[in-house]
């Protein structure tokens, strides 16, 4: 399974990177449940999951593996998604799914 993105990446000092590396650093899951009356009058109670992840950014994925310093980080939301063929019990790959949607990050390349 890959779980990191290789994109082309400008730094805030005008650096390009066309082999940056991407990983997903940590994963939070927040339950929400929230309490509803139906037309009956009947409580309904719907359960939601916010899941809510950073990353980092490296210059390449030698540098990664080297230690060196991120040149760069992200951050995302997304609800998670409980009907998906078993990727709802790996938060991480629904992480990169949902980076892989974000502007910046649409043609990572699984790596």
């Amino acid at each position: 399974m890959n779980m990191a993105l290789t994109i082309e990446y400008e730094t805030h000092y005008g650096i390009t990177c066309e082999q940056a590396h991407c990983i997903v650093k940590d994963a939070r899951v927040n339950k929400e449940v929230e309490i509803t009356e139906d037309e009956d009058g009947e409580e309904v109670s719907t359960t939601t999951f916010d899941i809510h992840y950073n990353g980092k950014i490296f210059a390449s994925l030698t540098a990664y593996t080297d230690g060196a310093s991120p040149i760069g980080g992200f951050n995302g939301r997304f609800e998670l998604d409980s009907g998906a063929a078993k990727t709802q019990y790996n938060l991480i790959k629904q992480a990169y799914l949902d980076l892989k949607a974000m502007d910046g990050f649409t043609d990572g390349v699984d790596c």
